[in-house]
């Protein structure tokens, strides 16, 4: 088997690789591994431990209070509320409204309608007459997120919600 320039790199950088965590573990800290590390290993006069005996559990009031008791002091009349409770893969408000007007109104549904759905074609055939929208193919009184498509034109389709008209364009290349 031959092998080429590259593979004979890769494998020597492998093998000095190989050959320095052997070197790191056998003779730079024989000790390794986690549970030689320890906030108190650096003390000098700490009594090493043996697998066989117990660790000395610290007294509850060394260890410092518990996650739960330090959240119970710092919002002592609070329970968890689901209902109150933020999506965390919600989008916050601020990344809602437009940069830079830094109104809080809510963004016009009619206008996010035209932002997020690109009308990609049109099919005109007397009666029946269809649009592609979002890779969805819809026909007359269908609806995409709230909006019931209406009428379809040449290089346009109307769509309408609660009495707002959207006008979605064909997309020129």
């Amino acid at each position: 088997m031959v092998l080429a320039k590259r593979q004979k790199a890769l494998i020597a950088v492998f093998l000095l690789g190989l050959v320095g965590l052997v070197v790191d573990r056998v003779f730079l800290r024989p000790q390794g591994g986690p549970d030689s590390a320890s906030a108190d290993s650096s003390d000098s006069h700490a009594v090493p431990l043996s697998p066989a005996q117990d660790a000395p559990s610290a007294p509850a009031e060394a260890q410092g209070p518990g996650v739960a008791e330090r959240l119970q002091r710092a919002w002592p009349d609070r329970e968890p509320n689901a209902a109150e409770a933020r999506d965390p893969f919600s989008l916050a408000g601020s990344w809602l409204r437009g940069a830079g007007t830094g109104s809080s109104a809510a963004p016009d549904p009619a206008q996010a309608f035209a932002g997020t759905h690109p009308l990609v074609a049109v099919v005109v055939d007397g009666r029946q007459s269809y649009a592609l929208v979002n890779d969805r193919v819809l026909k007359l009184g269908e609806q995409i997120d709230g909006f019931t498509l209406v009428s379809v034109g040449p290089k346009s389709a109307v769509f309408e919600c609660r009495g707002q008209q959207v006008v979605l364009e064909l997309l020129s290349k």
